[in-house]
């Protein structure tokens, strides 16, 4: 393992059935969803985008995709994992694109004994897909998983000691998960008021 501060892993391989389209590749201000995701992420992490390859130059990164396509997020940590050279990993979907900075505030809260660490909502709703995980334990649940295409956050996570932080009402509007052209609006909107 290199000295990262940890490694980012955006998921960015997913069907986009209810959106339509590609929605990495929808458009949030003046860029691409992906592309604001990616400019997003200091530049001491390792990043790794799971996916078509972005094409932006703007930002080092690596780039996998699970095999066969549309495993999955699982699917799409396991293969990013073969790559990832930090012990703590960083997690996020890519229409998730204004979650990173509050992410961020979750690597001072994990202790030595926390296996991920994540904000829950106030409906009690975990949100693994913009969260911490100690690279060591996301393997180890990985093992136990019967199969790891089509497999579920909620069955990865079941498996580990989670450190969970309850969401300001700040944290809850920034998490806007863009799965439809509805969604994509509200994050323009969120965009403005920036």
């Amino acid at each position: 393992m290199e000295s990262n501060i940890a490694s980012i892993v955006i998921l960015s391989g997913g069907t986009s059935s209810r959106f339509g389209a590609d929605k990495s590749q929808a458009i949030l201000g003046h860029k691409k969803i992906i592309e604001y995701v990616l400019s997003s992420i200091p530049s001491d992490f390792q990043i790794i985008v799971v996916g078509p390859d972005p094409l932006f130059s703007e930002v080092s990164y690596e780039c996998v995709q699970e095999n066969p396509r549309g495993g999955g997020p699982v699917a799409g940590i396991a293969v990013a994992l073969e790559i990832t050279k930090s012990d703590i990993v960083g997690v996020l979907a890519t229409d998730m694109p204004f979650a990173l900075s509050h992410m961020l505030h979750l690597l001072s809260a994990m202790s030595a004994h926390d296996e991920a660490v994540m904000f829950v909502d106030s409906q009690g709703f975990r949100q693994p897909l913009a969260a911490f995980y100690r690279f060591e334990a996301l393997e180890k649940a990985l093992i136990k998983l019967p199969q790891i295409h089509g497999a579920s956050m909620r069955t990865l996570i079941s498996e580990l000691a989670v450190h969970e932080i309850h969401m300001s009402v700040e944290v809850e509007k920034a998490y806007i998960d863009v799965d439809t052209p509805h969604d994509l609006a509200v994050a323009i909107e969120h965009l403005r008021d920036l």
